[in-house]
């Protein structure tokens, strides 16, 4: 009997001391921060993990200190500054700094079943809306889609930071999920919009066209300039060559050597007052030189038979002559006697 009361006793010592240990001993993770909460009032906050004791009656409040994300509940309808409709879908993320400050303010509205962070979510919804309209309604639809976007979310995240401070939050980001029109005006605004864009491709390919028949005309200007200059200098050219080539005519048909010299001559042209062209002077070679027969009389039959091949080629063409005609001065013999 003695032994079976020691039992009991040990078992009941050992009983109390777990419901002791169970209703004094908390553990706050690494991923929280905890509110000790006596009769109601908040005692302490515990930020450290570990272990922690506390009055067997107290109640204890877990908070999540990681980075938290709240999406709005739904897209919201907002007005820009030219007082068009648009539909905007958001999220934010934030973190609990100050948790007895979080829960202090939000306490109150914890009750039917949403909870501490239910009644928290539905202040930073609040907030969140607020900050979205006063924002978004400062702009013009095209900057809150296109230009302005990343500025706005940084405008929209400082307006919620500066409300969210004062029930311990802090905003982290805000991100526009979805900015479009609404549903029953979308289809007008986007064929508004495509007759924009296409009369906006038509003057850029008016322009086009125009630059293109501009580029067109001043290559074909360029053209002409390159091909009248191209022109001249092969007549130059020719002209030259001719004048040479009639300088060593004449010096063979008088049987003398002659001297062919290009020189530049200052020529007016065109709107340059002076260009210098090149010339072709042809003389006779000075000093001894003397008449040479021998290179004469060639050159004369050299001149003969080409004419032989002009006038007697086949074909209908007569000629009347008498047999002795100059014309048939080296026919008749080839030394050319009369």
């Amino acid at each position: 009997m003695i032994q079976n009361r020691k039992f009991v006793i040990v078992a009941a010592v050992l009983f109390g001391l777990f419901v002791l240990a169970q209703t004094s001993l908390f553990v706050v993770r690494e991923t929280e921060n905890a509110l000790v909460i006596l009769l109601g009032k908040p005692q302490h906050t515990v930020v450290d993990a570990g272990i922690n004791v506390k009055l067997p009656w107290a109640d204890v409040i877990k908070i999540d200190k990681r980075n938290l994300e709240y999406d709005l509940r739904d897209a919201m309808e907002i007005t820009d500054v030219n007082q068009e409709r648009l539909t905007v879908d958001a999220f934010a993320r934030y973190r609990i700094v100050d948790p007895l400050l979080y829960y202090q303010t939000f306490i109150s509205g914890a009750g039917g079943g949403r909870g501490l962070r239910g009644s928290a979510q539905a202040g930073i919804d609040g907030i969140m809306q607020n900050s979205l309209r006063q924002t978004l309604g400062e702009v013009s639809i095209e900057d809150i889609v296109t230009t302005l976007r990343e500025e706005l979310t940084v405008r929209i995240a400082q307006r919620m930071g500066g409300e969210a401070r004062k029930f311990g939050v802090e905003i982290i980001d805000v991100q526009i999920r979805r900015a479009d029109y609404p549903a029953d005006i979308a289809q007008t605004v986007y064929s508004q919009m495509s007759s924009a864009r296409n009369e906006e491709a038509e003057l850029i390919r008016s322009e086009g066209q125009r630059e293109n028949t501009r580029i067109q005309a001043e290559a074909n200007r360029k053209r002409a300039e390159i091909l009248a200059d191209a022109n001249r200098q092969a007549l130059e050219i020719q002209g030259q060559a001719d004048a040479t080539r009639n300088c060593i005519f004449a010096g063979a048909y008088d049987g003398l050597p002659v001297v062919v010299e290009r020189v530049e001559a200052e020529v007016a042209t065109g709107d340059n007052p002076i260009d210098y062209g090149v010339g072709v002077t042809c003389r006779f070679a000075k000093g001894n030189a003397t008449r040479d027969p021998a290179r004469a009389e060639f050159f004369a039959f050299y001149r003969s038979l080409l004419a032989y091949e002009t006038a007697l080629k086949q074909g209908e063409t007569t000629i009347l002559l008498s047999p002795d005609s100059e014309f048939f001065r080296y026919f008749n013999d080839l030394t050319g006697a009369r």
